[in-house]
This record gives C-alpha cells, sequence and structure tokens, in this order.
C-alpha cells in the first residue's frame, strides 16, 4: 500500500480505473482525455471524455462513460454530442449536465441509457439544452465547471466572461458574480468548481494560480494559494474538491499534482499519482494481446508512468474516496485515513 501521510492524516492509494481508449467489446471502459467525473449513488460515477474536441472520424472519444468505484463498466453514452465539454455533474432527479465551452451551452442527458462502442443516438441522446453566448447576466462564453447546491441549483463557471452565474436547473438566470482581473473575487480564465456541505463555493481562478473561497451569494471569503517557501504555490489549478473535514483539494494542473490544504488555506502536503499497478481495463489488455505483453514485460519501473499527467477534474465519495481524472487516459483512487498513526521506527541491531 502506497500512502502519503501528514498532519494527523493519510492518504492510501486504493486502485486506478480505465486505460486511454475507448471501451473494449463492452466488458471494460477506457477514457480519452478525461477532464471531469461526477459521483453519484451506488458507487457510480460518470466520467467526461473530452476526446480529440473536434469532430472528425474520432470524434467518438469524446463521450460519458458510466463505471463503478470497483471498475464494472456499464457502458457509454453522449457520443458525438459535444464538440468541446468541460464539466460534468448530476442533479437531484438523477440526470447529466455537461457544459460545452465551444457551444456556450449546457446539454443534459439521461442515465439510464448506454450505447455500446460505437454505436449512438443520430437522432441525439440529449434531452434537454440551454444557454446562449454572449456576455450578458444569464449568457454564457466558454462555460466550464459546473456543480449544484443542496437546493438542485446550479453553479456555473462562465470562464469566458471571468465570472460565476447560478441558474435553476432549467437555465433561469438567479445571480452572479466576478470580473475579469487579479484583485479578490476577480477571475482570470477560471476553470472548476465545488460547493462544499455548507454551501460555499469554491472556484479554480486558473490565470491567477489560486482557488477562491465564495459565499453562497457570491461574497469572497478566502484564497488558496500557498507560497514556494511553503510548497503550496499553484499552477494554473484546474479543480477543486473538499472532503467532509473541510480540506481541500485542487489538481495542480502546471504542477501534475494534487495539492492539499487545510479548510483555513495552510498546506497539508500533495499526492503526485501512485498508479504503478494496472487497472482492470489495463490487466485485460495484456492478457489478450501478446505483443502488449511483450512491451510491457520490457518496462523496468512503472513509477513515471504512475505519476499524473496534467491533472483536471476531481471529486470526493461519501467515504471521503479522492478521485482524480489523469489525462493519462485513467482516474486514480485514494482512500483517506482520518487517524492514521505512522509505524514506529525499529531500531537498528548493533
Amino acid at each position: 500500500m502506497i500512502t502519503t501521510a501528514a498532519a494527523g492524516r493519510a492518504w492510501h492509494f486504493s486502485h486506478a480505473l480505465g486505460r486511454p481508449t475507448n471501451e473494449h467489446n463492452g466488458k471494460t471502459g477506457g477514457y480519452r482525455y478525461p477532464v471531469d467525473l461526477a459521483v453519484a449513488p451506488d458507487d457510480i460515477l460518470y466520467v467526461l471524455s473530452r476526446g480529440l474536441g473536434t469532430k472528425t472520424a474520432f470524434y467518438d472519444f469524446g463521450r460519458i462513460g458510466k463505471t463503478t468505484l470497483d471498475e464494472e463498466h456499464l457502458g457509454d453514452f453522449a457520443r458525438r454530442e459535444f464538440t468541446w465539454p468541460a464539466g460534468i455533474a448530476t442533479s437531484q432527479d438523477d440526470r447529466v449536465f455537461v457544459t460545452d465551452e465551444w457551444e456556450h451551452h449546457v446539454a443534459i442527458f439521461p442515465t439510464d441509457v448506454v450505447y455500446p462502442f460505437p454505436e449512438f443516438n443520430p437522432d441525439g441522446e440529449r434531452i434537454g439544452q440551454w444557454g446562449e453566448a454572449g456576455s450578458e447576466p444569464g449568457q454564457l462564453s466558454r462555460p466550464s465547471g459546473i456543480e449544484f447546491d443542496a437546493d438542485d441549483n446550479v453553479y456555473i463557471v462562465d470562464s469566458g466572461n471571468d465570472r460565476v452565474q447560478k441558474f435553476t436547473k432549467d437555465g433561469e438566470y438567479i445571480l452572479g458574480w466576478g470580473g475579469s482581473g487579479s484583485e479578490p473575487g476577480q477571475f482570470d480564465r477560471p476553470w472548476g468548481m465545488t460547493i462544499d456541505s455548507e454551501g460555499f463555493v469554491y472556484v479554480a481562478d486558473w490565470g491567477n494560480n489560486r482557488v477562491q473561497k465564495f459565499t453562497p451569494g457570491g461574497e469572497f471569503a478566502l484564497s488558496f494559494e500557498g507560497t514556494k517557501d511553503d510548497g503550496g504555490d499553484l499552477s494554473h489549478p484546474a479543480n477543486v474538491a473538499v472532503d467532509s473535514d473541510g480540506d481541500v483539494y485542487v489538481t495542480d494542473w502546471g504542477n501534475l499534482r494534487v495539492q492539499i490544504y487545510e479548510p483555513n488555506g495552510d498546506v497539508i502536503t500533495a499526492l503526485y499519482g501512485d498508479a504503478v499497478k494496472l487497472s482492470k481495463a489495463g490487466e485485460y489488455i495484456i492478457r489478450r494481446d501478446s505483443s502488449t505483453i511483450v512491451a510491457f514485460r520490457q518496462v523496468k519501473d512503472l513509477t513515471p508512468m504512475g505519476r499524473f499527467e496534467r491533472p483536471t477534474g476531481i471529486e470526493i465519495d461519501h467515504q471521503d474516496r479522492v478521485i482524480v481524472c489523469d489525462t493519462r487516459g485513467r482516474l486514480q483512487v485514494y482512500a483517506k485515513d482520518k487517524a492514521f498513526v505512522a509505524p514506529e521506527l525499529k531500531a537498528e541491531l548493533l
């Protein structure tokens, strides 16, 4: 077991999910540039793959994968429904909402229909859509992060307009805040977001290398950014999550890590990726492909491949398991130990 410990806590690497491709024979799931994920009941995950971001023959790589935390692949859907998807979230009535930066809108999908590769519905799979391009209140420009609050209203990071906006789940505008700049409450190309159990809103301020915390109404509360001295300085943070203890996790895209902070902004530690064992999908490929077996046996050290490569989406489930989108085409899962006791070091025999 690989463990990262600090400040009376520990994070044990659990396992990796997926591989950098499509599903295979409906048995194993894969992802192509996974950018975000959403956690649903019964340990189900919805993983948003951006793919190549162009409507070509390879556009099927852009889709939503439905899987369990135990890597039971349930299927894919929403193929050929996106141009440049960015964020994903689920509503209380079990619908999936996805932002599309290129189309400047939010697309809505059911969760009970999947399509075995390479099938898709040529008439379209979305059951709803709202949003239009612009800078007026309620309009969107390159929307990215998306999250529902306890009242099932939805907050969206309106990245192109450097602001956050709140809507009903049907797209009715409620409020917004922000603006371009580097002062508290201003943004520079913000990306992901989350909402904690008390309703506070956290926004990954990508261009300003920080995460900002706000009240539900948009009042600035705190900034997470660290310094070079404490090792917590950020480089283009992509997304953010908060666990049940209030600890804050940031996918530090530029520094290839997940930075962890105390609720007050103090630095705790960082995760760098520990996927030195293959996922179930990876093992399946090894078993069925003799040429892959030969290539795999030639690899002497898997540690570099186990590290995060431009981590993006991050979520925390009801057990405080941390799930990270890794652009190597997989997810990495860590279990949090809240009462970790470091093992005693044995004295060397003289």
